[in-house]
């Protein structure tokens, strides 16, 4: 129960510091596994138009978020080094995680109403289900940034926080764009999004 409390708490952008190398990649990987869950289960609800879709649906979500995060996260941890930020690689992980975790709660809640709109509006089910995601990554960019100034004290330079910041979720969001479009379709009808950058620009 206290490690659901820690992984919530810094979820929500309270990070506290952790009790050791141990505590910090149980807060990793909790937080990790926590935004992967709710990623499937806003899968589950955004295809839920038939089973079929809605299976495929859980599983893409997840890997989308997953290989996302891989793919920007070695780009934040240099930037961390560049800007000379007083953080070490770890704590930009373990905030990154709970940035994630911050974004899935989001996805989680959101999920019933998308499965809702989905069953009953032509029109909107998918465009609440694209909003769903956007208010995530806002929730998520923003939690993300809390903790990094959290975990740099009132000592540190706050500019060193948003930079690296930044440039993570900046980049995150453009290999979600990209993974969005080898998975699609995830939602249940086409997306400005089915093609990725190409379309969009």
């Amino acid at each position: 129960m206290t490690q659901v409390v820690r992984l919530l708490d810094a979820a929500f952008g309270r990070a506290a510091p952790e009790s050791g190398p141990g505590g910090r990649a149980h807060l990793i990987a909790g937080s990790l596994l926590g935004a992967l869950a709710l990623a499937a289960l806003w899968g589950l609800a955004a295809g839920s138009a038939t089973l079929g879709q809605s299976l495929a649906s859980g599983f893409k979500a997840p890997m989308v978020l997953l290989l996302s995060a891989l793919s920007a996260l070695p780009a934040g941890v240099l930037a961390v080094k560049l800007t000379g930020a007083q953080l070490r690689a770890r704590d930009m992980v373990a905030s990154f995680a709970s940035a994630l975790m911050g974004g899935g709660l989001v996805l989680g809640a959101l999920a019933p109403i998308v499965a809702i709109y989905f069953h009953t509006s032509a029109r909107y089910g998918i465009e609440l289900g694209i909003g769903s995601v956007f208010a995530a990554l806002a929730i998520g960019g923003l939690v993300l940034v809390r903790n990094l100034r959290v975990r740099l004290g009132p000592t540190g330079s706050q500019v060193a926080a948003w930079v690296p910041a930044a440039l993570l979720f900046g980049l995150f969001a453009v290999a979600l764009v990209q993974f969005v479009a080898l998975a699609s379709p995830i939602l249940g009808g086409p997306t400005a999004f089915d093609a990725g950058i190409d379309r969009l620009w």
